[in-house]
């Protein structure tokens, strides 16, 4: 039998999917795009709808390749954080691709986001009971999901409360990758 060695693909997707410094890195950068937005939000509201363009593109594609290189996971859950990472592509690409409309109809597709994206996230901690930081990513979907019924229950909410509702998201979002990431590093030692 063949041994894999660490040119191939798939076990540089792994070891990108395990990298703690990866998940720290993201944690940190949305962290602080979640104090800028909730310290700015009436400036912030256009470069935002950029921002978080972009940081939904990331996050979909650390989505894809932790749904690949997860070990042991079920074909129906990488399925599901697959699915959930291309959502997250393809809502960050509207976002970056048409900011003016963005603006006019962001509340609405944020909050069907946070919907979809909070169920998916808490069915796949739940699902899975030997998930890293299985707690934090159950807390974030449900906070996820409740965050997205707010913005959804009043489709009227101004952008600058909408910008406070997304820049406190982001702060508590952020610190869970970090301690995510931290946990990792524990156990990557271990």
């Amino acid at each position: 039998m063949a041994s894999r060695t660490q040119s191939d693909p798939g076990d540089m997707i792994a070891s990108v999917g395990r990298s703690w410094g990866w998940i720290l890195f993201f944690g940190v950068v949305t962290a602080l795009a979640g104090i800028v937005i909730t310290a700015h939000p009436g400036s912030s509201v256009y470069a935002f709808a950029i921002l978080w363009g972009a940081w939904l593109f990331v996050g979909g594609i650390f989505r894809i390749v932790e749904s690949i290189a997860t070990p042991g996971e079920s074909g129906g859950m990488r399925v599901l954080l697959a699915l959930l990472g291309i959502l997250s592509i393809l809502v960050g690409l509207f976002f970056m691709r048409h900011v003016y409309q963005t603006v006019a109809i962001m509340a609405f597709l944020l909050g069907l986001f946070w919907v979809v994206g909070g169920i998916i996230e808490f069915v796949v901690a739940v699902a899975h009971r030997g998930m890293q930081g299985r707690g934090w990513h159950i807390f974030m979907g449900v906070l996820g999901f409740l965050a997205g019924l707010v913005v959804l229950s009043d489709p009227g909410i101004s952008l600058v409360t909408l910008a406070w509702i997304l820049g406190i998201w982001l702060i508590v979002y952020g610190i869970m990758q970090i301690m995510v990431a931290f946990q990792a590093k524990k156990l990557s030692a271990a």
